[in-house]
């Protein structure tokens, strides 16, 4: 081989693996877009049995619909840390709702924090991820190009999640955290949560985002993770009375 051959070898040779480590470090963090919509299969159930004209049931279906909040997970796949952000909230004039969460952290030791406004009553919770249980079901669909399987909420089945191993992290929107692969989509009692979009981002932006409630997260936790739930599952079954 020719000098001239070889030094242009050992040049592109060199930009290829200069190119590889400036793209595994941009991969330092996951970022996921989520969209969280206030129709759930509980409401839907809740509206077909209360409204009998279709027309008026599209109608309020559709307002309900475009109640919209969304969130940012930024996930760090070297600690193992992710935070779920509220970004901004697309309210309806005349509507509210049952509430949303404000963050949650999951740290490196897999605790969880949240802070959720629910039923217009701030609080703020703490747990293990790993004490949410799944049962992995054999039921698969292919959500944005990603082959997804359903897992159900072992303590109670109207909360069940899409998840992804193509994207192989523990992580997801909400406390949606212990399954083997990235969590797309989520239905709980009063809302369902979806994701739109799936990018990279830098490592000081995730640590700006951490930056921003570590405040919140070293004040005293008001509930258990394991309450937040009751406090939904109490909710709906109020709901279920009051329109029987």
């Amino acid at each position: 081989m020719k000098t001239s051959q070889l030094f242009s070898a050992i040049i592109l040779c060199m930009i290829f693996t200069f190119s590889v480590k400036a793209q595994q470090k941009e991969k330092t963090i996951l970022k996921v877009s989520y969209t969280t919509s206030n129709v759930s299969d509980f409401l839907i159930g809740s509206l077909k049995a209360q409204i009998k004209d279709p027309a008026q049931y599209s109608k309020v279906l559709n307002k309900i619909s475009a109640y919209k909040i969304y969130h940012t997970l930024y996930q760090n796949l070297k600690t193992k840390e992710s935070v779920y952000i509220l970004d901004s909230v697309s309210a309806v004039k005349g509507m509210s709702t049952v509430g949303h969460a404000s963050y949650t952290f999951k740290d490196s030791k897999k605790e969880l924090f949240g802070k959720e406004n629910f039923m217009g009553k701030e609080f703020r919770f703490k747990g293990e991820s790993e004490n949410l249980k799944w049962k992995i079901s054999n039921e698969t669909k292919e959500i944005n190009g990603y082959n997804s399987r359903k897992a159900i909420l072992e303590s109670n089945p109207d909360i069940y999640v899409w998840f992804t191993t193509d994207i192989p992290v523990n992580a997801g929107p909400y406390i949606y955290y212990g399954l083997p692969g990235l969590v797309l989509e989520s239905n709980s009692f009063f809302q369902s949560i979806t994701a739109s979009s799936i990018s990279y981002s830098q490592e000081n932006i995730f640590k700006e985002q951490l930056a921003s409630i570590e405040q919140e997260i070293k004040k005293s936790n008001d509930v258990t993770l394991k309450e937040v739930i009751v406090k939904k599952e109490n909710f709906k079954r109020m709901a279920e009375k009051g329109k029987s």
